[in-house]
């Protein structure tokens, strides 16, 4: 290579290096991906410890689990770094912390104790399973893993919003090792059902490591009820969470009408491959998540634009060529045997998936604009329609065609999620050109 390329390429890496900003992001990144890839890495290991049928109905409570958790969050993961990021007084920043742990602990319980005491969860895993899954054995289970995912979702984002490198870099470690550790000993050696002690055991070492680290959160906080400033969480938060009603409903009627429709050997090779692809969207969550307290602290749209048009280039570029090799991966790994040969379906379904979820993680980037402009309404009538196109998708393609018609429906909902998101954002663009919407 010509030297004069070499010090353009030198040039360019050590201006990056050199930018805070990046070095930030790039170290929040690495350890939030590391925690959340941990599981993919060692898939073929519990595939091994479990059945196929097993594997398939596991992944499908953890769906609901997680997709529960997202709304039982109210918004307020996101109403966290905009209202901490806005304040420049540490004191401040501290009642900010208080109110949002309060409101969110008063929601849950308010949602929750009733649902539990009058026994309305069991109506509705009726509707959300076909078959009797003994329910009895996994409910108290399924809400310690709901409202533990809850706090994870809130502590996580306060130590990215915050800035704390070292305790994130500590509290994900933690997680990596122990739950991993922990759950795979107990299913090695453990006799009982195996979805039952993997959930258990997960969620358990999941609410240790939760407590532990909370005590960093809590001792940030400033005792100091502000009523004012709990209702502007909440005005910029129930949009997100109707949103996020929305969200799971569009991205999870396809698991719904598969396993309606399918067997737990379909959701087995459905998860599989979502489990593959699902690297390059949890590559973007954690791309979103130290990206995002940067976008809102600068002040200049259209600094934000040109980073972003940039960030999508690099991103969507990498993740495509990180599509092949998992792809690649995937096969070799079932071709020689460290993953079962029962699961090749899986291989059919997922260049589409991968695909899918590049989309997926260019929407979730998007909707920082919408908290940008302080429109997240924007975000609840978006979902609100690609809630419409995921039930119908899903209704119309998955009975007949099975896992390839959830995929197929899947890809459609992220599709139109993105193309609706890019007319909003011109929209409000064009607003604040022509000097109707004020700048931030």
């Amino acid at each position: 290579m010509p030297i004069k390329e070499i010090d353009l390429i030198r040039g360019w890496i050590g201006r990056y290096r050199r930018n805070p900003n990046f070095t930030r992001m790039l170290t929040f990144l690495s350890m939030d991906v590391l925690s959340k890839i941990s599981s993919f890495l060692l898939l073929p290991v519990y595939l091994r410890l479990m059945t196929q049928d097993e594997y398939g109905l596991y992944c499908y409570i953890l769906t609901i689990v997680t997709s529960f958790s997202v709304v039982l969050n109210f918004g307020l993961y996101v109403s966290q770094p905009k209202f901490y990021s806005d304040e420049h007084k540490s004191e401040k920043r501290k009642i900010v912390l208080f109110n949002i742990f309060v409101l969110l602990t008063v929601l849950v319980a308010v949602c929750i104790i009733p649902a539990y005491v009058m026994g309305w969860d069991y109506y509705l895993i009726k509707f959300l399973f076909k078959d009797d899954i003994g329910y009895g054995k996994f409910r108290w289970v399924m809400l310690m893993a709901t409202v533990v995912t809850v706090y994870i979702v809130i502590l996580s984002n306060y130590f990215v919003t915050a800035e704390k490198a070292g305790l994130f870099r500590k509290y994900n470690t933690f997680r990596l090792v122990v739950i991993n550790v922990v759950v795979l000993l107990c299913l090695y050696f453990s006799k009982s059902e195996k979805i039952h002690v993997r959930l258990l055991y997960n969620y358990l070492c999941e609410l240790v490591v939760l407590l532990i680290f909370f005590f960093y959160y809590a001792g940030e906080m400033k005792p100091k009820l502000d009523i004012g400033m709990m209702r502007g969480f909440l005005k910029l938060g129930t949009p997100v969470m109707f949103t996020a009603i929305w969200g799971m409903i569009s991205n999870y009627c396809d698991k719904f009408f598969l396993e309606r429709y399918g067997t737990a050997k379909d959701l087995s090779y459905y998860y599989l491959a979502f489990a593959v692809a699902n690297v390059i969207y949890l590559i973007c969550m954690a791309v979103h998540n130290s990206w995002l307290p940067t976008f809102l602290k600068e002040k200049d749209i259209e600094v934000n634009i040109r980073k972003t048009k940039k960030l999508f280039y690099l991103l969507g570029g990498g993740l495509l060529i990180l599509g092949v090799f998992l792809m690649i991966g995937l096969y070799v790994a079932i071709r020689i045997g460290i993953i079962s040969n029962k699961y090749m379906p899986a291989m059919y379904v997922l260049p589409i998936l991968i695909v899918a979820q590049v989309v997926a993680g260019m929407v979730l980037l998007s909707s920082n604009y919408m908290v940008y402009f302080e429109k997240t309404h924007h975000s609840l009538f978006i979902g609100l329609i690609t809630c419409g196109i995921g039930v119908a998708a899903a209704y119309l393609m998955v009975p007949p065609w099975g896992v390839l018609g959830a995929v197929i429906g899947y890809m459609l909902v992220q599709v139109a999620h993105y193309l609706l998101f890019r007319l909003a954002i011109r929209y409000q663009l064009a607003r604040l050109k022509a000097g109707k919407l004020t700048a931030i």
